[in-house]
């Protein structure tokens, strides 16, 4: 199998390093469009950003122009902010082998059609043969690249290409646990983003935990609102780690969505939070998502708290 990762970003560079040490002898071609960035991996085997302690190993192969080999993939692995979704496929289109497997790792909502990336991808792709997926996890970089003991959720239509999958990426230490729900995938974790930014308001206000928890549910309700009105079953399944994990590594540890509130709470504008981010080399989906949703709401009854945060934001 023949396995291409888009683009360079911190959740990439940890899953090749993950796939190469359980199939040591396959070749990873990775592509990244900052060239600068490139380059230095090109000389050091390793992301300076992220995690400059780690050196790739060589048949972990850095290229400048994905179109030279993009035909000959088997697996694609979208490991991409959401927003680059569109684009991405779009220009990878025509390249494409017939039944190559599409992998997404991204949380979000594109903002330009409001749809889920599976629907993005499919509408994009709908002239193609393709294999869809989608791997989806409660965790941070770090612990892949650092060999903790973790699980993912994969979704796949077809259970063959959930076998192959499955070969490819689990070990003793990272577990794959099949998903028959994408709604628990794809749009409880776009919208889990957005809570993150509200647990992390409220605990700024120094609000009680029990308090806390209560904008917890409070929320977790008006999702369920808002998957009815994207055309999804409201139902909530913690069991998976997509969900339930998910939302608690998200909104109650250290990540991206919670160090851009702290941002704002050092009164940032959302625009200077987004270009420190940006400076440091992260990105917030839930920027993006937030507008999406919006897009969807504003004007149906409800929805308090994700109009309060939105227009915080944005007004």
């Amino acid at each position: 199998m023949k396995i291409l990762t888009l683009w360079l970003w911190s959740f990439g560079f940890a899953i090749n390093k993950l796939l190469w040490e359980n199939n040591p002898t396959l070749d990873f071609y990775f592509y990244g469009r900052n060239k600068d960035l490139v380059n230095t991996i090109k000389k050091t085997r390793e992301h300076p950003n992220f995690f400059p302690w780690y050196k790739l190993p060589q048949n972990i192969i850095l290229i400048d122009d994905y179109r030279e080999i993009i035909s000959d993939m088997d697996l694609i692995i979208l490991a991409i902010p959401a927003q680059n979704i569109w684009q991405t496929i779009k220009e990878i289109s025509q390249f494409l082998k017939p039944g190559v497997i599409i992998l997404n790792l991204a949380k979000g909502i594109d903002i330009s059609t409001n749809q889920t990336i599976y629907w993005l991808v499919s509408d994009l792709l709908r002239d193609k043969t393709f294999n869809y997926s989608v791997l989806s996890w409660g965790m941070l970089s770090f612990e892949v690249v650092a060999w903790k003991n973790i699980s993912a959720d994969l979704w796949v239509i077809d259970l063959e290409i959930w076998q192959k999958l499955v070969s490819l990426f689990q070990n003793k230490n990272f577990n794959i646990n099949l998903s028959k729900n994408i709604t628990n995938i794809e749009l409880y974790g776009s919208l889990k983003n957005i809570m993150a930014i509200i647990i992390g308001y409220y605990e700024a206000q120094n609000e009680w935990k029990s308090t806390i928890w209560k904008y917890f549910v409070d929320y977790l309700n008006e999702c369920k609102q808002i998957i009815s009105l994207y055309g999804w079953s409201q139902n909530l399944d913690f069991g998976y780690y997509s969900l339930g994990w998910d939302m608690i590594a998200t909104c109650f540890w250290n990540s991206r969505n919670r160090y851009f509130w702290e941002l704002l709470w050092l009164w940032n504008t959302a625009k200077q939070a987004l270009e420190i981010l940006e400076k440091e080399n992260k990105h917030s989906e839930w920027y993006e998502t937030i507008k999406a949703v919006y897009e969807k709401i504003k004007d149906e009854p409800g929805f308090e708290m994700t109009k309060k945060f939105y227009h915080m934001i944005n007004d």
